[in-house]
């Protein structure tokens, strides 16, 4: 009995640690793979036998409760990556959170109260602890003697195996455990407590940042296509000079990969809004909820009377807000594990959508209606190539109970971007933030008029719908103006969403939209959100195209037949019906259906299936996305490649 110490704190902690794994596992995961579950035990095994050595030298009276105050602490973080992924769809690193944390304090009672009731399970083994703390007594005369060397070597050799596991099952676990880049993947596969370690690991020594492009194969040769009318040529000697001359092998590993992808095509769409006036709304929160013929005419008519994507995508990363608008001007992919735009915000982005605009002679605004409290968007913006940026200071709103009025914005906006001949104009708005559970002015304002149509819904949707009538009024002024100035036809509206209402379940904003507007059913549906473009003299039709918001920027880029290069971004042009949606965990969607990377499952959509090395060549797509991406961000690339935001176009100077 020389080890009865040893063995009651290896064999409480064990039980209590995999307690909490197998809590948070099934409800993150619903399933695991033997592997992954002899993975995750032999992990904790290990963990389990450290910590138990380490406590076995104090007493056991404080052993006890310390060994209960662990599990409590892995119970916590389990509950915390629990909501972090239903908060904001994605779990986090502490790199997210400590970028993140002092910027959301506001949000914590909201974070809390928004949990569901099973995250708390990943409290009951410490509970458990607790109550067998206090019903069972220790003989505290047992001392541990010295340690054997053979347990050393146990702990060595679970260790090794836990880990070489992750390379015998998938080489993708294997680049994401060395790269640190999937947060969701990496859960799945090798467990909370395991995920814990890596993380505060790469915390503090770093992950692989090794460029590394997957090969994707083709099902076929195809014949070389003869040029035509839809071609576009780009003159590549001053890259390619600029490649062969580059020292550094990150950057040139960048610049073979972008200049050997495809060159997209012309379509009927390019040019058809060339020269005119562009309005790009990132809309908060706006879901399609929101538009309603009675409450909001104004977006009625524009969803009803131009382009309507009713199979648009809304990805959540890690920022939501920020990074929609990111992804949105840029067409690149977030990193996974910060706040990207609070860390590459003072790059160079010569291939962002509003400097292709400026590089056309437009003049170009930003506009938000909140202080540059959550993301450094002055500094953002002006690397974008925004002329002027201005919030909710510059722009002398009275601030009012809540996120401010849509409707101030846009009057306080329109004389700005109006005075310029030709003007590109970003508006961020905030008045259908949540919450909706509280008293807002604007939560509020509007319950009368609701009430004649809809007096059945609940409070927290009415004050939904308040908010989306203060936005639609600001559309509906934003049109009178227009055409009162003579300039509506020669202005195009654009609004997207950053995300669905937060804390707002997903059946009450299923059961309060209009199905006929787009099906949401299945993986994923949730994210669908309205993606419009409007002009007044355009015929009006309904894209059915799979797209995201990674689509937007070589999509308008097109329409206004603007001086790009589609090999810089990761969306393409949506009515070329190539697009592929990336979400943060590494799933896509394509125009056949969707892939569950954790699952390693793709779910068709009706009449539409993929072969096994499609789907293999997609994956490829999306793994090189993310690789490309950070290495564009880290590095700043387009800080050494800053004439691609300018193209040589061959067609277009003749």
């Amino acid at each position: 009995m020389k080890y009865k110490v040893l063995i009651i704190n290896f064999l409480s902690l064990l039980i209590g640690l995999l307690g909490v794994e197998l809590i948070f596992h099934l409800i993150a995961f619903n399933s695991g793979d033997l592997m992954t579950l002899i993975r995750i035990f032999v992990y904790n095994c290990t963990l389990s036998l450290i910590l138990g050595c380490l406590l076995s030298f104090i007493p056991r009276k404080i052993t006890k409760w310390v060994i209960m105050a662990i599990v409590l602490i892995f119970g916590i973080y389990g509950f915390v990556e629990l909501e972090f992924k239903n908060f904001l769809d994605n779990y986090y690193s502490f790199a997210a959170v400590s970028d993140g944390a002092g910027r959301v304090n506001e949000y914590v009672l909201y974070f809390i109260q928004d949990a569901k009731i099973e995250y708390y399970l990943c409290l009951l083994p410490a509970a458990g602890l607790l109550v067998f703390n206090l019903i069972y007594r220790y003989d505290d005369r047992l001392t541990l003697q010295p340690v054997p060397a053979i347990i050393g070597l146990v702990l060595i050799v679970l260790y090794a195996l836990a880990n070489y596991s992750l390379t015998t099952i998938d080489e993708t676990i294997d680049k994401t455990y060395r790269r640190f880049n999937n947060t969701e993947l990496l859960l799945n596969k090798i467990g909370l407590n395991h995920f814990l370690g890596r993380d505060l690991f790469v915390l503090g020594f770093g992950a692989d940042s090794t460029i590394e492009i997957n090969t994707i194969e083709n099902e076929q040769d195809k014949p070389k296509e003869p040029k035509d009318i839809y071609s576009r040529e780009i003159d590549d000697a001053k890259w390619q000079q600029a490649r062969d001359e580059e020292e550094d092998k990150d950057i040139r590993a960048i610049d073979n990969y972008l200049m050997n992808r495809k060159i997209d095509k012309k379509n009927d769409h390019t040019g058809q809004f060339a020269d005119k006036n562009f309005i790009y709304f990132l809309v908060e929160s706006l879901d399609y909820m929101a538009i309603d013929p009675d409450l909001t005419p104004n977006l009625y008519k524009i969803m009803n009377e131009g382009y309507h994507f009713n199979n648009h995508y809304t990805p959540r990363y890690s920022c939501t807000t920020g990074e929609s608008e990111f992804i949105a001007m840029t067409s690149l992919v977030p990193y996974l594990d910060v706040c990207t735009p609070n860390y590459v915000y003072d790059n160079t982005y010569p291939e962002a959508l509003s400097m292709l605009f400026k590089n056309d002679g437009y003049d170009t605004y930003s506009f938000h209606n909140w202080y540059d409290e959550f993301y450094e968007r002055d500094a953002e913006h002006k690397s974008w190539g925004i002329d002027e940026y201005y919030d909710v200071g510059d722009l002398g709103i009275r601030l009012i109970n809540g996120w401010q009025s849509d409707l101030t914005l846009i009057q306080k906006a329109y004389p700005i971007f109006t005075q310029s001949e030709r003007f590109f104009s970003f508006v961020i708005t905030s008045s259908m933030h949540f919450p909706y559970d509280k008293y807002s002015y604007l939560g509020e304002v509007y319950f009368d008029e609701i009430n004649k149509y809809h007096p059945e819904y609940p409070t927290e949707i009415k004050r939904y719908l308040s908010k989306s009538i203060e936005f639609d009024r600001s559309i509906g002024w934003l049109l009178a103006e227009l055409e009162k100035d003579g300039i509506l036809e020669d202005t195009v509206i654009c609004i997207f969403s950053d995300h669905h209402p937060f804390h707002l379940t997903y059946d009450a904003i299923i059961s309060h939209s209009d199905s006929s507007y787009a099906d949401r059913s299945g993986l994923y549906g949730n994210d669908k959100t309205p993606f419009i473009i409007y002009h007044a003299k355009t015929k009006a039709k309904t894209i059915e195209n799979v797209c995201s918001t990674f689509d937007q920027v070589p999509t308008i880029a097109n329409l206004f037949d603007l001086n790009y290069d589609p090999r810089l971004y990761f969306g393409k042009d949506i009515f070329l019906d190539e697009s592929l949606v990336i979400y943060p965990n590494s799933d896509w969607i394509s125009k056949e259906g969707v892939y569950s990377i954790s699952k390693d499952t793709f779910y068709p959509f009706d009449g539409n299936e993929l072969s096994e090395r499609e789907i293999a060549n997609k994956r490829a797509e999306v793994e090189n996305a993310y690789s490309i991406s950070y290495a564009v961000m880290d590095h700043d690339y387009f800080s050494y490649r800053s004439f691609l935001g300018d193209p040589l176009l061959k067609d277009k100077e003749q």
